[in-house]
């Protein structure tokens, strides 16, 4: 609503009417002297201009009306109505019929105007338009925008707005730029305030989500929708990987901002563990947890720090066992690379055939590069270098091999410090794409069209651990593999089959004496698929298997309900006893994965 402040002008401009007769003409223009200098804006933002089909000036009133396709601009701002008055001693404009206010990427329209010049303060009545939340901002990277605009559409029964900001009332929210929206989110009161970038921030009261006009889920919380990934309102996930008397099972979270400043994030998450509240002797205390997320975006040093903390059930007497945590703090480097320092406390680590591994104690700092593009090659290349202390389950003596005489073996916890060097080259090959043509459909149950095609993935890496007490381990592996998407998802039955086929192969030489980073798949296939059965729905399943002992190494199953604008996922990996229910909102910031179960470092089986 910034756009308003040039109404003021209108004092000025239809002043001049007072020394001459009313006129008739279809086009007033008022331009600033050459010679003013009270104001700093250059001529072309001081010149504003009005056109209407009639108009009239009341010199005893002082109150000038057009009238017929009334627009006024003034630099980027325009206003358009049926009938414009304008009543000079009491500095008010009233604007009826079909009002329409433009400024940059905004624009706000709605039945009648009223707007107080001398408080620079209006109300809209019956409004709708659109306002822009910004560039998408990731989470993790101070700087990365993710997507160039994002527009969110609105309706209120009233708008009152000053300079900077509109507050509305009974205001519906939807990211779907077509009629009937498949989703809404209704507020009693929703406020919005211009961002130095040019941007909106969103605050809506407590209201509800509405799916397709038919399906509604209160949201108890308040709402900000802006520029930065957020949690969402409520998380709903399965982790039953721990200690067997520190297992939660099925987890009901929710997530409240406690600060909210651009730059400043704290969410504290009281979580609910319903299997334990039931199955525990513990009762109460072994039934609720607590999680807390901190973030401090230093946007000057292109850096962020980040803490985590969780406390898996309220039993102070246990605090330690129970606590896990996270200190890190990230510099993103001239060259696009990241520097990150990190503490862990009880850091998990997914190991391939030895399971989940817990680290008690990790301090480090480590150099990621960004993805480098080899001259005209096609090739992708990337390189991490690591340096941690480590305090974990492992074997000082004789290393077994064998994944479960190691698990059955390892009950002492070894500290060392590990050197660590890996590097990537990566390249993809299209082999098969459909013709683009103007008759291809709009996207029906994705935001996006789909990408068809057939792709060959080729790669090659290596990993280099060094350790303290003189133990190496290298692995060097190639891999190739065939990625397929066919259809294009907008058909109701079988459009859309994505089939991938990764093998991967290599050489592995010494062992790491932790459980944790000991590589004991050398070769593997990796298998996935994600086929649409009805509408949105879609099933999908993704597995890794060791083919030396043709054992199944981790396995992921997904069901999926996708719409153009919001989407329900369910996955369930019975290996790593973890799953999710996620909401996506397409176009918000809303982002599941900051609530998920934090962190599964080791998410690559083989990764540096």
């Amino acid at each position: 609503m910034k756009g308003f402040w040039w109404l003021w002008l209108c004092l000025g401009v239809f002043g001049l009417a007072t020394a001459a007769p009313a006129s008739a003409q279809k086009d007033q223009v008022a331009a600033a002297q050459p010679g003013d200098t009270s104001a700093p804006d250059t001529l072309a933002d001081r010149t504003l201009r009005l056109r209407s089909d009639r108009q009239t000036f009341d010199q005893r009133a002082q109150v000038f009306q057009a009238e017929g396709n009334v627009e006024m601009r003034l630099g980027r701002s325009v206003l358009r109505a049926d009938r414009l008055r304008i009543e000079l001693q009491q500095r008010r404009a009233v604007a009826e019929g079909n009002v329409s206010v433009e400024l940059h990427r905004q624009r706000i329209q709605g039945s009648r105007l009223e707007y107080d010049f001398e408080r620079e303060q209006g109300v809209l009545e019956e409004a709708f338009g659109q306002v822009d939340i910004g560039q998408l901002q990731a989470a993790g990277s101070p700087a990365a925008a993710l997507s160039p605009q994002r527009l969110v559409r609105f309706r209120a029964v009233r708008i009152r707005f000053a300079a900077n900001n509109w507050e509305g009332e009974q205001v519906q929210l939807t990211n779907d730029p077509l009629d009937p929206p498949e989703l809404e989110i209704r507020s009693p009161r929703v406020t919005s305030a211009l961002q130095p970038d040019g941007s909106s921030l969103l605050m809506a009261e407590a209201g509800q989500l509405v799916f397709d006009q038919v399906f509604f889920l209160p949201l108890p919380i308040r709402l900000r929708l802006d520029s930065f990934n957020r949690q969402p309102p409520v998380s709903l996930f399965y982790d039953d990987f721990d200690r067997e008397e520190l297992r939660r099972g099925l987890i009901l979270q929710a997530n409240i901002e406690l600060l909210q400043d651009p730059n400043l994030s704290l969410v504290l998450s009281p979580q609910l563990y319903p299997q334990r509240l039931w199955g525990s002797l513990q009762g109460i205390r072994d039934g609720v947890g607590l999680r807390t997320d901190f973030r401090w975006r230093q946007p000057e040093a292109n850096a962020q720090t980040s803490l985590f903390a969780e406390l898996r059930g309220i039993v102070f007497e246990e605090f330690a066992r129970r606590l896990r945590a996270q200190v890190e703090h990230r510099v993103t480097t001239g060259d696009g690379g990241q520097v990150t320092y990190t503490y862990a406390y009880r850091e998990r680590f997914f190991s391939g055939r030895l399971g989940f591994q817990i680290v008690e104690n990790r301090f480090g700092v480590s150099y990621n590069s960004p993805t480098l593009l080899l001259g005209d090659t096609g090739l992708n290349f990337s390189y991490r270098i690591a340096a941690d202390s480590i305090d974990a389950l492992g074997q000082l003596g004789d290393i077994d091999t064998d994944p479960d005489l190691a698990l059955a073996k390892t009950t002492d916890r070894i500290q060392l410090t590990r050197l660590q060097l890996g590097a990537t080259v990566s390249r993809s090959f299209p082999i098969w794409r459909p013709p683009k043509t103007a008759a291809d459909p709009p996207p029906r149950f994705s935001a996006l069209p789909i990408e068809q095609g057939i792709w060959l993935n080729t790669g090659l890496s290596s990993s280099q651990s060094f350790y303290s007490n003189g133990r190496a381990q290298s692995y060097t592996a190639g891999s190739i593999g065939l990625d397929a998407v066919i259809g294009a998802f907008v058909a109701d039955t079988f459009d859309y089959t994505n089939l991938r086929v990764t093998y991967s192969n290599g050489f592995l030489a010494g062992a790491s004496p932790f459980l944790f980073d000991r590589i004991t798949t050398r070769e593997q296939l990796v298998l996935g698929f994600l086929q649409q059965l009805y509408g949105p729905l879609r099933v999908g399943a993704e597995t890794t298997l060791d083919l030396q002992s043709g054992q199944q190494v981790d396995t992921t199953y997904r069901l999926g309900y996708d719409r153009r604008t919001y989407g329900f996922s369910l996955q369930y990996n019975p290996v790593r006893q973890s799953g999710a229910l996620e909401l996506r909102v397409e176009g918000l910031n809303w982002d599941p994965r900051q609530s998920s179960p934090k962190p599964t470092t080791g998410a690559s089986l083989h990764e540096p």
